[in-house]
């Protein structure tokens, strides 16, 4: 390991580094609404578009979503045992469930396509699915490389929200354009700048709360309650973000 680099897992955040990596993404969000706004990318379509494909790529979304999650628990189980594997994918997919069905049925910002195989009330499963899948990929990234391993744990919040936008950046807004589902508005090729901001803070979120959780000396009951209050809190953060985004939004274009 690098001899410069301080090994801070189990602490909270470095006060040199951790604000230096805060001020980095927050110059991302900056450029990408600077983006947006001087170069117009156009906004949602008015219906749900199948391109003529009877929707075989809503389908296969679900489809490699259910099995990339699939994969991901497998991995999971060997490297952290049934046990740690169940509570992470139960938490974890609940979180992303009752994130999404919330949104979806109060806010009136998105809807799915109503010809999706696997739903929830107003939820497609495939999106939770992918969600779960895509927090375990990027704690899988961070564990795997030493110099990541031994961030504080608000920047590997931080890297892993990063890490997570930079996927959805590129393909909800193609997604959206074969009718997976529809925004009420977007300033992102169709897509709304706070769905990038509620990415960031759920998988950041969740990630923060697993490694506290995972490295807490506790017994297996409370780290669970811990799971489920920490993503309580989670959930209420990225609330206020998206707001705060909307907000800006708003101002900006």
């Amino acid at each position: 390991m690098d001899g410069h680099l301080h090994d801070d897992r189990g602490k909270w955040l470095d006060p040199v580094r951790t604000p230096k990596l805060a001020l980095v993404v927050l110059a991302l969000i900056v450029f990408m609404f600077a983006l947006a706004r001087l170069l117009p990318t156009g906004s949602p379509g008015e219906e749900w578009g199948t391109h003529g494909d009877r929707n075989f790529i809503l389908h296969a979304f679900e489809l490699t979503c259910l099995a990339l999650m699939i994969a991901s628990f497998l991995h999971a189980r060997i490297r952290w045992g049934l046990k740690d594997a169940m509570l992470f994918f139960t938490v974890g997919l609940a979180y992303g469930v009752i994130l999404e069905d919330i949104t979806v049925t109060f806010s009136g910002y998105y809807t799915y396509n109503p010809d999706a195989w696997i739903q929830v009330h107003n939820t497609m499963m495939a999106v939770p699915f992918c969600w779960t899948a895509v927090i375990y990929v990027c704690l899988y990234v961070i564990d795997e490389n030493p110099k990541l391993r031994s961030l504080a744990r608000i920047e590997k919040g931080l890297l892993a929200g990063v890490l997570a936008v930079s996927l959805d950046v590129g393909i909800d807004s193609v997604f959206a354009a074969y009718g997976l589902w529809h925004w009420a508005e977007g300033q992102w090729f169709g897509v709304p700048m706070a769905n990038f901001t509620a990415w960031f803070m759920a998988v950041g979120g969740f990630v923060v709360i697993w490694d506290d959780m995972r490295s807490l000396k506790a017994h297996r009951v409370v780290r669970e309650m811990g799971m489920i209050l920490g993503s309580a809190l989670s959930y209420a953060a990225l609330l206020v973000m998206v707001y705060l985004t909307y907000v800006a939004s708003e101002v900006v274009f």
